[in-house]
């Protein structure tokens, strides 16, 4: 286990994202409105992609915030890398958790109407 992971407050252990399709319609951002109406789930974007974000603890993880299945543990966690972890950058995350936040989205980034085809 890396220094950096034994600073850490299990930050990677305690959601999961999904990565989505970049919404491109008003019906794309009426589901992503629909995605973050519930509990403990938000959207963001990093790096120009998007992803649902489901705030979600790891059940492996002892009080301590330790795996208690590290040897163990699922392939995804094994990829983890803690020179590109979370604790180090928060910052490059512009995370929707609101339909007020999703609005302001759309008034900085409008939809852009597609051209009908002749």
């Amino acid at each position: 286990m890396s220094t950096t992971c034994k600073k850490c407050s299990a930050l990677c252990c305690n959601y999961f994202a999904l990565e989505l399709d970049k919404p491109t319609t008003r019906n794309d951002f009426e589901n992503i409105r629909w995605y973050i109406s519930h509990q403990k789930t938000s959207v963001f974007i990093q790096a120009g992609k998007w992803y649902l974000n489901v705030k979600n603890r790891c059940k492996n993880l002892d009080p301590a915030n330790r795996c208690k299945i590290y040897g163990n543990r699922p392939a995804i966690c094994r990829r983890l890398d803690s020179k590109n972890c979370e604790y180090h950058d928060q910052n490059a995350v512009r995370e929707i958790k609101t339909s007020r936040q999703l609005a302001q989205y759309l008034e900085e980034n409008p939809i852009r109407k597609r051209r009908k085809r002749k």
